[in-house]
């Protein structure tokens, strides 16, 4: 009978390996550490409030915190020129962080979780598919798909007039997770995954939630072929997503190999020809299911977070919200946005950017320390896992004016100057930025458009509206608000 995982293995060589390296250091200076208790350190408080553990130790401990989870060490960095050195003048002596094993569950070996030169071929493969003039190919379906969605709502508002408000009410944060899963579809296999497989989005939110609380286990959380409850909804979940992916990719080979040119313009045809540098080598089945898996959750779930707070936030900015609607329809009139407007949507762009800045759906991204270096002034020795956390770097009163304010108007060209490059980190930096970094900022701006245009959205007090550090930053308790028709 297995007694052991290699997760488990992996905790208890760390162990080892951490206290040896803290015999080794001696009075090497550290950075200051987060108040922790015996043992376990600060692991009950990233458990109990991630988000206020980060924020207490940036204004306790400063801007470089070291916090021990268990036999791990984990060091925040909050200075600009620090987190350059780590995403990218240092980025090739780090390795993904081992709290990346719970998406490795999920995901393979795409993009987001690979390392070392596998990533380095498949980035190269990947990155022709997400060419700029490719991606502008796309944005008619995001806005389809936007105008749909607008027309259901329209439809609902009409049968309801008369009823009362409560059939106007929408959880804006299902919409728009159902809204995107629908682009992702169709973007990336010119299906529809709701009509082909009904279970898709359930099983997607399944597999993120086991993702997010393996990580947040510390590797601790038993292996998956231990057939606990969770565990088998998570199997259970894991095959109807492989499943859909693998049918979908099967059927485009077949569909190739009888006629290439009859092949849908999509990113997954993008990827099926891209070929390394020798023009020879494309991905296998299993890369592109890897990549396909990763660009669902990238494509899907960050974007559908972005677009809930940011709707959130203009409920709460009445002033802000009148100089969106006077920008769309300047630019667009009564007729949907289409990719020809993108460059005139501006203040829209700078929207999303600040909303982004508050509630950054990738809150949080890790590196491991290959070798020794230094931080802030401090030590950091190899096999530290370094924290990057936009959530607090996003408003750190010496980075920015009045952080916690909304303000979109502060990424203007000219009220951006000076303020350093990696600040700012909605998509990452580096070699390792998000791939599909212009695809989510189309689709952003597409839909936030086609929507203000139609709608007035009007948030219902009384909720819970504070953010989940999950595998992204979502609403904990989704996003309730009234919806009605804008007047023209």
């Amino acid at each position: 009978m297995r007694t052991s995982s290699a997760s488990q293995s992996q905790f208890f060589d760390a162990l080892a390996r951490t206290w040896k390296r803290r015999r080794e250091l001696g009075a090497r200076e550290l950075p200051p550490r987060h108040p922790g208790l015996p043992l376990v350190g600060s692991i009950l408080d990233i458990h109990d409030d991630a988000l206020a553990m980060f924020e207490r130790g940036l204004l306790e401990q400063g801007d470089t915190v070291r916090y021990r989870l268990g036999p791990f060490e984990l060091v925040a960095i909050h200075r600009p020129e620090d987190i350059r050195t780590v995403l990218l003048e240092r980025a090739g002596d780090m390795a993904r962080s081992p709290n990346y094993e719970g998406l490795r569950l999920v995901l393979g070996q795409g993009l987001l979780t690979s390392d070392g030169e596998f990533w380095k071929r498949q980035r190269k493969l990947a990155t022709p598919a997400f060419h700029h003039k490719r991606l502008l190919e796309l944005c008619d379906t995001m806005v389809r798909c936007t105008v749909d969605l607008g027309e259901g709502w329209s439809t609902r508002l009409s049968t309801s007039a008369g009823r009362g408000p409560a059939d106007a009410t929408v959880d804006v944060h299902a919409a728009m997770m159902a809204l995107t899963f629908r682009i992702v579809g169709l973007t990336l296999f010119s299906t529809e995954l709701s009509h082909d497989a009904g279970d898709a989005g359930p099983a997607l939110t399944t597999v993120l939630e086991h993702a997010n609380f393996t990580i947040a286990s510390m590797q601790l959380a038993p292996p998956p072929w231990v057939p606990t409850p969770r565990n088998r909804r998570f199997n259970a979940a894991k095959r109807v997503l492989d499943d859909v992916v693998e049918r979908i990719i099967r059927e485009r080979r077949a569909l190739a190999d009888h006629d290439e040119a009859a092949l849908p313009n999509d990113l997954l045809s993008m990827l099926m020809r891209a070929t390394d540098e020798t023009g020879r080598e494309r991905m296998s089945d299993v890369e592109l299911r890897d990549e396909i898996m990763t660009l669902v959750l990238a494509g899907h779930e960050t974007t559908a977070q972005a677009l809930s707070w940011t709707l959130m936030l203009l409920s709460q900015h009445p002033a802000v919200e009148r100089a969106l609607v006077d920008e769309v329809r300047e630019v667009c009139g009564d007729r949907p946005p289409t990719m020809a407007d993108l460059d005139a949507l501006a203040y829209t762009g700078r929207v999303i950017d600040e909303s982004m800045r508050l509630y950054p759906p990738a809150w949080i991204f890790e590196r491991l320390t290959k070798v020794d270096l230094e931080l802030g002034g401090y030590f950091i020795p190899a096999e530290t896992m370094i924290a990057i956390v936009p959530w607090t770097l996003h408003r750190h009163p010496r980075l920015w004016d009045n952080p916690e304010g909304f303000d979109p108007d502060r990424f203007t060209e000219a009220r951006s100057q000076g303020r350093p490059r990696y600040a700012y980190l909605p998509f990452g930096g580096g070699p390792r930025q998000c791939i599909g970094l212009n695809f989510a900022r189309y689709e952003a701006k597409l839909v936030l458009a086609t929507l203000i245009q139609r709608f007035r959205f009007e948030l219902l007090p009384g909720q819970d509206l504070r953010p989940e550090p999950s595998v992204t930053l979502r609403p904990r308790h989704g996003l309730k608000m009234r919806l009605s028709h804008r007047p023209v």
